[in-house]
């Protein structure tokens, strides 16, 4: 399993840090850009539906590259035009910034960006696998969906991704004969039921619901937030914290750390490479190998499948 969630909360980490400049936005969109691939590719590898030989190259992020996934995942995952459309632009983006160029978008194209990621990473039910049955809709961790209402909202939502608005329109159907739906969309089986046989408490029920379904509909989000273990950033919660102490290098014995980490890495290395092997931070980590690439001893590409930063160490 891969760190997208790690990579989620360094771009929100970045993005607040940023302000408005270019060079920390194109960082955070590069770190939302990268949370979403691996989103993508532990989706897909989890997916049953998916060919097991394909399963198997998702783990080499050398043989399927963006093109490649994207195109799985509108396949398995019934990606919409639209998203495909935005996270081919977003890709363009990382391209550029890894390049070295000033990145172009505004701190609120970057924050859109980032909410459409945790949207399809946090929502269990943002992406749907039109091969699986009824009873086998995956989220981020292959949870199993089991419950009537949980069936109910993903089957529509596979065309509509608005709870609020769809809550309305099922609500709407109440008024000529089929009452309760609303509710048994968001989690409520027993007044959906209620609803149904009774006409929507005989109309009553049904007109007095158009001024709860905003809540309603907050309130079911929340369980099924909770149920997931999710944050309402869509963070998971209660992850292990593990005490440790740590050398942690600084000055000229950290860069040295990380000319032996690139060195070990075919003379290439990643921010979070180098975290991992100096333990220092990664704020630090990128101001030494900024720093490197000032003075021309190491130049910046990006990865063409991942869209990760990666320093090249030219002597190596």
């Amino acid at each position: 399993m891969s760190n997208y969630s790690d990579k989620l909360r360094i771009g929100w980490e970045r993005l607040q840090k940023a302000g408005n400049d270019a060079e920390l936005l194109g960082c955070a969109l590069v770190s939302f850009h990268g949370a979403l691939a691996d989103y993508f590719r532990d989706w897909l590898a989890a997916n049953s539906a998916v060919e097991m030989e394909t399963r198997y190259k998702l783990l080499d992020r050398q043989v399927v590259n963006w093109q490649e996934l994207i195109d799985l995942m509108q396949h398995y995952g019934n990606l919409n035009y639209e998203a495909r459309s935005r996270i081919f632009n977003a890709n363009r983006l990382c391209h550029e910034v890894a390049h070295g160029n000033r990145f172009g978008g505004t701190r609120a194209d970057v924050e859109e960006y980032g909410k459409f990621v945790q949207k399809l990473i946090a929502n269990p039910y943002a992406v749907y696998s039109p091969k699986s049955n009824a009873t086998s809709y995956m989220h981020t961790n292959a949870y199993q969906v089991n419950s009537l209402s949980e069936v109910l909202r993903e089957e529509i939502n596979r065309s509509n991704n608005n709870p609020v608005l769809t809550s309305y329109l099922l609500c709407a159907v109440g008024f000529v004969g089929i009452g309760g739906l609303h509710r048994l969309y968001n989690g409520k089986i027993f007044t959906g039921f209620l609803w149904l046989f009774s006409g929507g408490l005989f109309g009553v029920g049904q007109f007095v619901d158009l001024f709860l379904i905003p809540r309603m509909v907050e309130d079911y989000e929340q369980k099924l937030r909770d149920k997931a273990g999710l944050s309402p950033l869509g963070v998971p919660l209660h992850q292990p914290v593990v005490a440790t102490s740590t050398y942690r290098p600084s000055g000229n014995q950290l860069i040295v750390k990380l000319i032996e980490a690139a060195e070990r890495n075919g003379g290439t290395l990643t921010v979070t490479q180098g975290v991992k092997a100096t333990g220092v931070s990664f704020a630090e980590v990128e101001k030494n190998l900024k720093e490197m690439f000032k003075s021309g001893y190491v130049r910046i590409d990006n990865d063409p499948i991942t869209g990760a930063v990666t320093y090249h160490f030219h002597e190596l």
